[in-house]
C-alpha cells in the first residue's frame, strides 16, 4: 500500500459512510406495481401485524386530504405500516409520482394499480367494492378487515392506529 493510498483510504470510508447514512436516511419514494397478487403479498409481508391499507386517485380530492391526515398520523404512530395504493392506470404513473411528492410521506409504501383494466384489481381486493374513493382497509394483527368507503374520521383513525400501535408495543 502506497502512502497515498494509505492516507486516502480513510477519507474514502468516511464519504462512504456518509453516503450509506445518507442513503438509509432517505424516504423510500418509489411507486410498487399493485398486481391481482399484491394483497396477498402485502398481507403475508405483514403477517401477525395491523396495517391500513389506503386506496386513492390523482382525479379524487377528498383523496388529498385523506393522505394528509394518514401521513400525518404517520408521523405519530410509525409503527403501524400504511400503504398507499393509487387505484389509476399505468398511463398516469407521471402524476401520481408527482403528487405524492407534494405529501411528507416518511416511510409510507407507495403503489400504483399495474394493469389498465382497474376493475380487475379492484375486485381482486373486494369483490364488494365498486369504485369508490378513497376506499380504506383496516387490517388488524389477525388480518380480520375492516372497508370504509369515504374520507375517514380523523379521530376515529387516530383512535385505530393508537390501539393497533399498542397491540404491536412489547407486553
Amino acid at each position: 500500500m502506497t502512502a497515498l493510498s494509505r492516507h486516502l483510504q480513510p477519507v474514502v470510508l468516511v464519504i462512504l459512510g456518509l453516503l450509506s447514512a445518507r442513503t438509509m436516511a432517505t424516504p423510500k419514494t418509489e411507486v410498487s406495481s399493485f398486481t391481482a397478487q399484491s394483497l396477498a403479498s402485502i398481507q403475508q409481508a405483514h403477517a401477525g401485524r395491523p396495517f391500513i391499507l389506503s386506496f386513492w386517485s390523482v382525479s379524487c380530492e377528498p383523496c388529498r386530504r385523506e393522505i394528509a391526515v394518514l401521513a400525518d398520523l404517520h408521523r405519530k404512530y410509525p409503527t403501524v405500516p400504511i400503504l398507499l395504493v393509487a387505484a389509476d392506470p399505468p398511463s398516469v404513473r407521471k402524476d401520481v409520482v408527482r403528487l405524492l411528492g407534494t405529501f411528507a410521506l416518511g416511510g409510507i409504501e407507495r403503489w400504483q394499480f399495474s394493469d389498465e383494466s382497474v376493475e380487475r384489481l379492484r375486485y381482486s381486493v373486494d369483490k364488494r367494492w365498486v369504485g369508490e374513493l378513497p376506499r380504506t382497509y383496516f387490517f388488524t394483527a389477525t388480518h380480520e378487515r375492516t372497508a370504509h368507503s369515504g374520507v375517514v374520521d380523523p379521530k376515529w383513525l387516530n383512535d385505530w392506529l393508537a390501539a393497533a400501535a399498542e397491540s404491536r408495543s412489547p407486553k
